[in-house]
């Protein structure tokens, strides 16, 4: 055991090697001298022992170092000290307070006998362990403040720390992401630049967890996450010790850990799938089947009747081994076909419509009955009504939740044939055979906002049930998801609110399942952000699909991005159409008048947007029962009939207000949003179309109407020289001016004859929070000089004020950051430092003190040549002592 005045030589080695880092991060939270305990709990390889050793050598205490393995820590640390082995622990205790000394202890597993050395403290302890210790002197000394904690998640390396760490050498956020920061493999990449041997640290691992922890490690190895109601206490340790990251769908296993179970010990990982995955929903259970290579029990599972919400890609990965399967894992594999825009489908569908078992035949016409109607897949009516018709022959022999599934699917056929009140009746008796509380009611509840859409203009009504239904769907039939979520982003189009469109179709860009609605809410998505590589892009995408749909969709949205209607040449369909009608603003090239209600609206707006005729409008007023609310998503705004301003109520505001239109701007008056001005530390003046730019007298002007001063003495503090009436008349000028810079829109808003109204500023909230004595928000706002760049003594007195109020405030909270901040402001501000000082000596940091003491001392001699006081100067001898 190494007893040095600085480090032992096992953390002497660390600190030759090559990617040494100090973790300064870490070494600022640790207390300093005797009497405090620091506490390191983490799995092996976490950097404890390096920590342990940065510690030591910053102080230069005598340090005595031991590990639990190598015998009891009594008699190490007797032996230390040069007394009999056998010594008790008041002669140890003794011997340690005979100087300042920091005493390491490792490889701790609670079994150790230490209440006299941490009822007593008469050293700096480190205790490190990989294992929580029970010592139950530990709480109550963590509730005195004499105790630091630091796990795993505070001893990971940050990613800035990893760039360090690695120097100018590339590679740093690769190895970071890689690892999630664990220190001994990230020290390890950055030392060879090779993976680190993989055996070793799963030993290390094993040894730090328990038996049950370590397989369910194993177990999440094979899963993409578990979900946090699948969790048990063996989670919750590995969670604790650093080892998996919460995502919000649940827990997730380190990567490198994954990579290195699977491939090095997948026998382990089986067996723990086998015994630990009946907990695991149906889904997950099935992926972690292929992922350990279980490929017999996947198929199994897969031939259970019972709902596996897999994403079509996952499924079709699995493409090779589910051919070789039974009915239902083809019948998986032909719907996962379809969904991806592969009519292969088709063929491993029909075979199973005519299924001697019922719910195999039921499930087989339903899907073949949805994916002929659908215009995607070459639309075939004849046979998709022959489906269905065979389907509902089927009905009275199968489950009735599996009957309203059909029922549901099947609706598209008449929907599409142009019989909505057919469709309507199947989604009706769809939802009686569903049981309450199936979550496959949300697909017919959705159908039915749709058709009440289409067949009475229920736009808002539409939106409630996709909303509603979404996080349903994502859960229970995620093959919809993204659907849902394109339907949301272009519905949203139609309100106008492109934040909240864009924010669902990039969801839906990115969600597993339904790969055409994905790829039609990317090209919607790169439209909006005029992407035009992208668009560009994505259409090659549509015609590897060979998708004549999606590529219109593509070169309309293109067309119209470059204002360019060559890319429509020979291109067929609606939105094509509608396209080039408004490009060339030929109406005679408008397409013929839709059936649907969404593609009426679309080709009413781009016949008014050419023609201008009211009777457009008043179409578009009236084909939803949402009126004008639709009006920002179809029409711009300077294109409405100028005697008709409520019109432009639905409009945002920001874009009111640029237009200028008085009239508008009157109507949206009350919801326009207060001034926002900054006067701390800068000057900043804010309305809701952005930055106000006021240069000279006019940033004067608007400091004292902040200020409240009257206009008889504002004319006077900025015209002291001139006559009152002239005075007045130039402040009459200003104010003109600054009227003009506040409220571009020409409607009075912020500046009246009483002064400023409807204004917040960074002044006034710190004047209320002075009044309240709410320090931490005083500590938040208070920034110097008030009204930066302007000069009057009505100013300086204002300053002045401020910061004694601030300052009388924070020397009554007394607490650290408080005081630190008074010494920022003021380096020579006596009444700050020395509560400050006396802090850090009861918190253990006497050395920090001391910095602070004598930075004072040489400032305060600096700057004017004089010596701390007698209160100073005592303490700072005291400490030197």
């Amino acid at each position: 055991m190494p007893t040095t005045p600085k480090m032992g030589s096992r953390v002497a080695l660390h600190l030759q090697s090559p990617v040494y880092l100090e973790r300064r991060r870490l070494l600022s939270l640790l207390p300093e001298e005797p009497g405090f305990v620091v506490l390191l709990e983490a799995p092996a390889g976490f950097g404890k022992s390096v920590l342990a050793g940065q510690l030591a050598a910053r102080l230069g205490l005598r340090t005595l170092w031991a590990s639990a393995r190598l015998g009891e820590p009594r008699a190490l640390l007797a032996r230390a000290l040069d007394l009999p082995e056998g010594a008790p622990w008041g002669a140890v205790v003794a011997a340690l307070k005979e100087a300042p000394t920091l005493v390491v202890l490792e490889d701790l597993e609670g079994r150790e006998d230490l209440t006299p050395l941490l009822r007593t403290l008469p050293c700096l302890l480190v205790l490190a362990s990989r294992t929580p210790l029970p010592y139950p002197e530990l709480p109550k000394l963590l509730a005195e403040g004499r105790l630091v904690r630091l796990g795993a998640e505070e001893l990971a390396f940050t990613v800035e720390e990893a760039r360090a760490l690695f120097g100018n050498r590339p590679g740093a956020e690769e190895a970071h992401r890689a690892t999630g920061g664990w220190p001994l493999p990230l020290f390890l990449s950055a030392l060879t630049g090779k993976p680190p041997e993989r055996r070793a640290l799963l030993q290390g691992l094993k040894e730090s967890l328990s038996p049950e922890a370590f397989q369910e490690g194993f177990l999440l190895a094979a899963l993409p996450y578990l979900p946090k109601e699948a969790a048990t206490p063996a989670t919750e340790e590995l969670y604790a010790r650093g080892l998996l990251r919460l995502l919000p769908q649940g827990y997730t296993l380190h990567a490198l850990l994954k990579e290195m179970a699977l491939e090095s010990l997948k026998p382990e990982v089986q067996e723990a799938v086998r015994a630990l995955g009946k907990r695991l929903p149906p889904e997950l259970l099935a992926q972690a089947y292929h992922a350990a290579g279980l490929h017999e029990e996947l198929l199994e599972l897969l031939e259970r009747p019972v709902q596996i919400n897999l994403a079509p890609e996952v499924l079709l990965s699995w493409r090779a081994l589910l051919e070789k399967g039974g009915e239902r894992a083809r019948l998986r594999l032909g719907e996962a076909l379809l969904q991806s825009g592969q009519r292969e489908g088709f063929a491993l569908l029909k075979p199973l419509a005519e299924a001697q078992d019922p719910r195999v035949a039921l499930t087989a016409c339903g899907h073949l009955a949805y994916y002929l109607a659908d215009p995607l897949l070459g639309q075939d009516l004849p046979q998709a009504r022959a489906y269905l018709e065979r389907g509902l022959r089927l009905l009275e022999g199968v489950p009735p939740e599996l009957a309203g599934r059909f029922l549901n699917d099947a609706a598209r056929v008449p929907w599409e044939e142009g019989r909505p009140e057919e469709a309507f009746r199947l989604l009706e008796e769809a939802l009686k055979r569903l049981p309450e509380g199936s979550p496959y009611r949300v697909a017919p509840l959705t159908n039915l906002a749709f058709l009440r859409f289409e067949l009475k203009g229920d736009l808002e009504g539409r939106i409630r049930a996709l909303e509603e239904g979404a996080p349903l769907g994502l859960r229970y039939s995620p093959v919809n998801y993204p659907g849902h979520l394109r339907d949301l982003g272009r519905l949203y189009l139609l309100l106008g609110d492109k934040a909240r469109a864009m924010a669902y179709l990039k969801e839906a860009r990115e969600a597993p399942g339904h790969p055409l609605a994905s790829l039609e809410a990317a090209m919607l998505l790169a439209y909006l952000q005029g992407d035009e590589a992208e668009l560009k892009a994505l259409v090659a995408r549509a015609e590897l699909w060979e998708n004549p749909y999606l590529v219109g969709r593509g070169l309309a949205l293109l067309a119209l991005l470059r204002k360019d209607p060559g890319f429509l040449e020979g291109v067929e369909g609606f939105l094509p159409a509608l396209a080039r009608a408004e490009l060339l603003k030929d109406p005679a090239l408008l397409p013929p008048y839709p059936a649907e209600r969404e593609e009426r609206l679309y080709w009413h707006a781009a016949r008014y947007r050419i023609l201008r005729e009211e009777g457009d409008l008043k179409a578009l007023l009236g084909l939803t029962q949402e009126g004008p609310r639709l009006l920002p998503g179809l029409i711009p705004l300077d294109l409405l009939p100028k005697d008709r301003p409520e019109l432009a109520r639905p409009y945002p505001l920001t874009e009111v207000l640029r237009s200028g239109w008085k009239e508008a701007v009157a109507l949206r008056l009350a919801e326009i949003p207060p001034l926002q001005v900054e006067v701390l530390g800068a000057f900043r003046v804010r309305n809701p179309l952005g930055e106000v730019e006021l240069k000279g007298k006019a940033r004067e002007v608007l400091a004292l109407l902040l200020l409240r001063v009257p206009r008889e003495e504002m004319a006077f503090i900025l015209w002291p020289d001139m006559p009152e009436a002239d005075a007045l008349n130039n402040l009459s000028a200003w104010l003109s001016r600054l009227r003009k810079a506040l409220e571009p829109w020409g409607v009075p808003t912020y500046l009246k004859e009483e002064g400023l109204v409807r204004t917040e500023s960074d002044l006034m909230a710190l004047e209320e929070a002075l009044a309240r004595k709410e320090a931490e928000k005083v500590l938040a706002l208070y920034q110097e000089p008030l009204f930066p760049g302007l000069d009057h003594p009505l100013l300086d007195r204002k300053r002045e004020e401020l910061y004694h109020r601030v300052r009388a405030l924070f020397l009554e909270a007394g607490e650290p950051r408080y005081l630190e901040r008074l010494l920022e402001l003021d380096p020579l501000d006596e009444e700050a430092l020395l509560p400050l000082a006396e802090g850090c000596l009861s918190r253990g940091q006497r050395a920090r003190a001391l910095r602070l003491l004598q930075a004072y001392e040489k400032r305060l001699w600096e700057e004017l040549r004089e010596r701390p006081s007698g209160e100073i100067a005592a303490l700072l001898r005291r400490l030197q002592a």
